[in-house]
């Protein structure tokens, strides 16, 4: 049922055509992509068919968790049915979002000296009329705003520019395909690594899981692999970065139990390194700097209790050495961040502007983020109040409130390591790290002015660990609801499109969608309970 709700979603919402009459596609996509937008009926049609497709893509994903958390699936089984969902969106064009077009137009602005940061894609045009596919492929919302992203984003943007002109000629298609490529390739890292991140006593049991929740979440599946989005290259960056560390813990534990002394070129290389590709997840999206702040914190605290207790066991001043150890521990890692930082302004050629350019995606509104939420809640009241002409403050309020709660969260989560830190995870609780980098991504996506499903990157391979470790049911409802929720209200862009059933002779769309719906959960909810009647009837026998 997931396989069969993928390609249907990639084919009817492809068939759809662009969303903005101004914008148009490169490319037709191997004839995926119609080459002008489809009669009223037969948007009418569609429209339908691409939201019942990614509702059953969405149900099947919840029964796929369902069916792991109660037996033991094995996680080849859980592999193939991730690429099955995912080689759809894989191979099909970019799909409810248009957001890789705006990577490529802004690849292009680089290769050409500009800076995205301080230039709008549309500046693409005063080099020529052969690059206006570049500027025609992005949404006119994002034509003239200035990229958010770091030195790290705009090289592999860049580096995607130059390829694509040297192997599929002028034009935007081929860079799409190269970040394309980066952008699964980033997925299979991300789905790779993150079981390593198990306790390794209780890693063959629980990796079905891990998988089951990320490899075959539909955000990994639709918006990381079909949007194309950098996040993915970002929580990759971030995953890696907290498995090399988690290798150098181990190690140091060794030492420490072989009363090891001097310094040790494996561990310092391990931390130097995943200190360096946590920073570089910085410089593609800025939320994932949250890793960073992670592995700086940790470390230090480590490095305090280390030379505490060497101190205790050679007489020397146990506050002394303690400092000094993290104060050259604190220096290495921060040297580190401060080079990884430089080193991907050199490979992008251009400065931190782009840290100016981070309130740009604030611009716009969505109304499913929780400050939006909460503004559309206070406006009622302050129309009673005579204030209705405040909607703007309130609205900037609401998202300040959201941004401090946020912050709030996260400095628990941290003071919380500081003084009580858990680096083995004991029963009942994950790791420092993997708390941090899940609950603290939660909070800082769903503290963010604007909210998008792809901003989940980050917090949801964490957040997998998380569950498979503490096994607790309400962070993995949770994690399943913001997931479909979010996947859900990505077919807003489609409200203008739900007008066309009116025009398509209504009812008839809406009733056939609604029993659509209908037919396809009875078709699986009904055997379900059917096997399970039988598997309660054949214990009850037993007894």
């Amino acid at each position: 049922m997931g396989t069969v709700a993928a390609v249907t979603t990639v084919l009817a919402e492809a068939r759809l055509g662009p969303r903005n009459p101004d914008t148009f596609n490169p490319s037709s996509w191997w004839g995926i992509l119609p080459s002008s937008a489809p009669p009223d009926v037969t948007r009418g049609w569609l429209a339908p068919i691409a939201a019942l497709g990614v509702i059953m893509l969405c149900l099947s994903w919840c029964i796929l968790i369902r069916a792991t958390t109660r037996a033991v699936l094995a996680p080849s089984r859980l592999a193939v049915a991730s690429f099955a969902w995912s080689l759809p969106f894989a191979l099909g064009p970019p799909l409810f979002s248009r957001d890789v077009y705006a990577y490529a137009g802004q690849g292009e602005l680089a290769r050409h000296g500009l800076d995205p940061a301080t230039h709008g894609i549309s500046a693409l045009r005063a080099f020529g009329p052969h690059l206006d596919a570049f500027v025609a492929a992005v949404d006119p919302r994002w034509r003239e705003t200035h990229a958010p992203y770091g030195g790290t984003a705009v090289f592999v943007e860049k580096t995607a520019a130059a390829l694509g002109a040297a192997l599929f000629g002028t034009g935007p298609i081929g860079a799409v395909l190269l970040l394309r490529l980066v952008a699964v390739i980033s997925v299979v890292a991300l789905v790779t690594l993150t079981p390593r991140l198990l306790p390794r006593r209780t890693r063959n049991q629980r990796t079905g899981l891990v998988l089951a929740l990320l490899a075959c979440n539909p955000v990994t599946v639709i918006h990381l692999i079909g949007g194309a989005h950098l996040d993915a290259l970002a929580g990759a960056l971030t995953v890696t970065a907290l498995v090399l560390d988690r290798h150098r813990r181990r190690w140091e534990i060794q030492r420490q139990r072989d009363r090891a002394a001097g310094f040790a070129i494996g561990p310092t290389v391990s931390r130097a390194g995943a200190v360096a590709l946590a920073c570089l997840a910085g410089t593609v999206k800025a939320t994932a700097f949250l890793g960073l702040v992670v592995l700086l914190l940790l470390h230090l605290r480590e490095q305090i209790m280390t030379g505490s207790d060497a101190a205790a066991r050679t007489d020397a001043p146990r506050r002394a050495t303690g400092s000094a150890a993290a104060a050259a521990g604190a220096l290495l890692d921060l040297a580190v961040a401060t080079a990884t930082a430089a080193a991907s302004m050199v490979m992008a050629g251009f400065g931190p502007t782009w840290i100016a350019a981070l309130a740009t995606s604030g611009t716009l509104r969505t109304g499913i983020a929780p400050a939006t939420l909460l503004a559309h809640l206070i406006s009622p009241p302050l129309r009673l109040l005579g204030l209705g002409g405040h909607a703007d403050a309130a609205l900037a309020g609401c998202r300040m409130l959201s941004l401090l709660v946020a912050a709030a969260v996260v400095a628990w989560l941290l003071g919380r390591a500081w003084l009580s830190p858990s680096t083995d995870g004991p029963a009942g609780r994950a790791p420092d790290d993997i708390a941090i980098v899940g609950v603290g991504g939660i909070a800082v996506a769903l503290g963010s002015p604007v909210l998008y499903p792809w901003y989940l990157a980050l917090a949801i391979p964490a957040l997998a660990i998380m569950i498979a470790i503490t096994g607790a049911h309400t962070p993995r409802r949770i994690m399943i609801f913001i997931s479909v929720t979010l996947c859900l209200t990505s077919l807003a862009s489609l409200a203008p499109t739900w007008a066309l059933l009116d025009r398509a002779r209504p009812p008839g769309h809406t009733v056939l969608a609604a029993a659509a719906l209908a037919a396809s959960t009875t078709m699986i909810v009904v055997p379900l309970a059917r096997a399970a009647a039988k598997r309660r009837g054949r214990r009850t026998s037993r007894r």
